[in-house]
């Protein structure tokens, strides 16, 4: 484990004031295959949504460029992943966020293939989880899970609605471990990250303050019967009846699982609910979409 290099993009500035209702959304975007233009297109299509709070709480975003450190001697990485999106160019997060002048928060989990054959002709890249939104996001800070056989990173940050606080947290979990402890691969691996994450996030619950965790759990056996998902249900109550469709075309064989998950806790008399989106939008994971607010005075 070592020191976690975020990068931030600040908002343009604007005069508007955010309201109710929240949209959030929980993505994996396949290292650049997701359209995540012609989602936030999707989203923002009518003038209401365009003006509402939106946050994406994205996995498998990708950087590049200078800033992206040296490989060193002994150093190791994962296999380049670097799928196309649909119909738009493959543009790393921190690019696309200077260019729609929205807010970012992005910490890499690991660097994206190495030098030589991994990377043929290719600028160096790494990956990890971001939150994407169109208001500012403020009180920024990563946590590194425990290690099972990938570096993890989720990262938080706080937006402020109506004077109403909501800290939003993007995680990805490891979909299996090593071989050596191959066994562990059938939850108890990912029942230890998340267990680790709750050590740090959320902290206590207040009036007036909401906790988002959405992400990539990869669950495997059972999806919502998985530990490590009852354990973050333990903390993340809502919503009571989330959408059950699953979420993920494996890479082996194409068939689906629910390996995506997007929950809430919210202050007494709040409303939260999501829903999966019928399109893919290039990645191999659908997005989840979901709404908060409080109640109506």
């Amino acid at each position: 484990m070592g020191p976690v290099r975020m990068a931030t993009v600040a908002r343009r500035v604007s005069t508007r004031t955010a309201g109710w209702p929240l949209t959030i959304v929980a993505w994996n975007t396949n290292v650049g295959g997701g359209a995540v233009r012609a989602l936030w297109d999707h989203l923002t299509a009518s003038r209401d949504a365009a003006a509402g709070p939106t946050v994406l709480l994205l996995q498998e975003v990708f950087a590049t460029g200078p800033q992206i450190p040296a490989v060193t001697p002994g150093a190791a990485w994962a296999p380049r992943i670097a799928a196309v999106p649909p119909d738009e160019e493959r543009t790393d997060i921190v690019t696309f966020a200077r260019d729609t002048g929205l807010s970012l928060l992005y910490a890499p989990s690991m660097r994206n293939g190495g030098p030589g054959p991994s990377a043929p002709g290719g600028p160096p890249e790494d990956r990890g989880n971001a939150i994407l939104a169109n208001v500012p996001l403020s009180a920024p800070h990563a946590i590194e899970l425990p290690f099972e056989r990938q570096r993890r990173v989720a990262v938080v940050a706080d937006i402020v609605i109506a004077g109403s606080t909501v800290t939003l947290c993007s995680i990805h979990l490891d979909n299996r471990s090593p071989w050596h402890r191959v066994w562990r691969t059938m939850g108890a691996a990912r029942r230890r990250q998340m267990a680790g994450l709750l050590e740090v996030f959320p902290g206590p619950a207040a009036e007036h303050h909401a906790d988002i965790l959405g992400g990539d759990l990869n669950t495997w056996v059972g999806g919502r019967r998985e530990s490590a998902y009852r354990l973050a249900r333990s903390r993340f109550p809502l919503p009571v009846r989330p959408d059950r469709r699953p979420t993920h075309h494996l890479e082996v064989g194409g068939w689906l699982r629910h390996s995506d998950h997007l929950m809430f806790r919210l202050p007494s008399g709040w409303r939260g609910a999501h829903h999966r989106v019928d399109a893919t939008f290039g990645s191999d994971h659908y997005p989840l979409v979901g709404t908060v607010e409080p109640r109506s005075p």
